[in-house]
């Protein structure tokens, strides 16, 4: 009997045996691996490739740091004079060659601390040479030539080898970004930027700064304004008074545009005589009203006219207002009998349009201003015309002492606080010995005061 009762037990422990590695092969969970390392039923280390995305690469180590895009685990793992490296066609590389952001296949040989292989992804997208990147924060989503691809607000932001996070990523750098299907996973700077900080300007205070025709600011005492890396065409204007400058801005430096170099000019202006028919016609120059019965002097540049009577046509054109000869230019304006209107006056002869005279705009300078090279990181400046909610604030208490702008636009020494903007905008510190830093932020419209506290900025070596 006891010996049928041991057989019995046998034999059952052997079927629950049988039944549960059963299971486990004919499972179909997945189960969880980490990068590089994959094992076979006996336990061993089988051979295996990933997609990931290159962190850094230390070529002094050979190792290099992997993100495991299906598993999100990221990996220190060595490399040696075996490893195989190729470009996405299969072109032998060196290491030295696979840039940080690069999507890439990485094999492993049964060893998971040792790049077997590694080649540019086939499977991966770029978009090279993108300007003001539409970055929408708060969703994850970035929009690229019209197209919607997700991001992680943990997605790898590189400026060379050097890694940095989203908040630190600059409208106006050029950047390139690649990805899988869906998903954005790197952001690489291609091209940064720097500052231009006016100086010297207190004769235009209040008028306006034009950089490129895409950055509009009011002039102000303190600006600090951020721009991509190359050469920029500043206009600085108030009221007659005008000056225009080429500039050169180098990555990571300060243009200090030093304007009390420059003489202030009156605007060159020259005189127009309009004559218009009918001679109840209102004039309109720029959206204005202007009295047409004498001479009108207007500065060199182009401007909008318009001309209205009741039963007519309205006229509207071009001025463009240049250096002439003549003591002033005569325009001719004849208005077109309108033949749908009500009450039309009776003309006895068809009228007509004589064109604006074509006139070049025109600019004098003095001299050239100075750069003062300093190393900044940088955020870039948008306009002015963010709204703004006036009941709340925004509060920056970190780093104590560093110059406040937002937008380009000074705000104050931290800690300070301010109307809250909405929107996307950028905040920038500045403080005398220091790196400058900036950071791009969304502040969302939900009724509510917001603090930001930043690190303390990097002192210059």
């Amino acid at each position: 009997m006891k010996i049928r009762t041991w057989i019995y037990i046998c034999i059952m422990g052997i079927a629950i045996f049988f039944t549960m590695t059963g299971c486990q092969k004919n499972s179909n969970v997945k189960q969880p691996s980490k990068l590089g390392t994959q094992y076979n039923e006996k336990g061993e280390a089988v051979s295996v490739s990933v997609q990931a995305v290159v962190k850094e690469i230390d070529t002094k180590t050979e190792t290099i740091t992997l993100y495991d895009i299906d598993s999100g685990v990221e990996k220190i793992v060595s490399y040696n004079g075996a490893t195989e490296v190729y470009s996405r066609n299969k072109v032998s590389l060196l290491m030295s060659q696979i840039a940080c952001g690069e999507i890439v296949e990485a094999y492993f040989e049964g060893n998971d601390q040792v790049l077997a292989k590694i080649q540019i992804s086939k499977e991966a997208w770029e978009y090279k040479k993108v300007k003001a990147i539409d970055l929408d924060r708060t969703e994850g989503i970035v929009k690229l030539t019209g197209r919607k691809y997700k991001y992680q607000k943990d997605v790898a932001v590189f400026y060379g080898t050097e890694q940095q996070m989203l908040i630190d990523l600059n409208e106006r750098d050029e950047i390139t970004v690649k990805g899988i299907g869906e998903q954005a996973y790197s952001f690489i700077v291609t091209k940064g930027h720097g500052y231009i900080r006016l100086g010297g300007h207190e004769d235009f205070l209040g008028g306006s700064i034009t950089i490129d025709r895409n950055i509009f600011l009011k002039v102000e005492k303190n600006m600090l304004i951020a721009v991509g890396e190359g050469e920029h065409t500043i206009v600085v204007e108030n009221k007659d008074m005008q000056v225009v400058e080429k500039v050169r801005v180098a990555r990571n430096q300060e243009y200090f545009f030093d304007m009390s170099t420059y003489e202030p000019l009156e605007k060159e202006t020259g005189k127009v005589k309009f004559i218009i028919s009918p001679s109840n016609a209102v004039l309109y120059i720029n959206g204005k009203v202007k009295n047409y019965s004498g001479l009108i002097t207007l500065p060199y540049g182009n401007y909008t006219v318009t001309v209205r009577a009741e039963g007519y046509q309205s006229y509207t054109g071009i001025l463009h207002v240049e250096k002439s000869e003549k003591e002033y230019e005569t325009i001719y304006i004849d208005l077109v009998v309108d033949n749908n209107a009500t009450n039309i006056p009776k003309a006895s002869t068809k009228p007509s349009t004589t064109p604006a005279p074509t006139l070049k705009p025109g600019t004098k300078r003095t001299a050239n201003p100075v750069t003062t090279k300093v190393p900044t990181r940088t955020k870039a400046p948008t306009t002015t015309n963010s709204p703004t909610d006036n009941s709340h604030k925004i509060y920056i208490s970190e780093p104590v002492g560093a110059s406040v702008y937002v937008d380009g636009v000074y705000k104050g020494i931290a800690p300070v606080s301010f109307p809250k903007i909405l929107g996307d905008v950028t905040i920038t510190l500045s403080k005398k010995g220091c790196q400058t830093k900036s950071y791009s932020v969304t502040v969302d419209d939900d009724g509510d005061d917001v603090e930001f506290n930043f690190a303390d900025l990097i002192k210059n070596q």
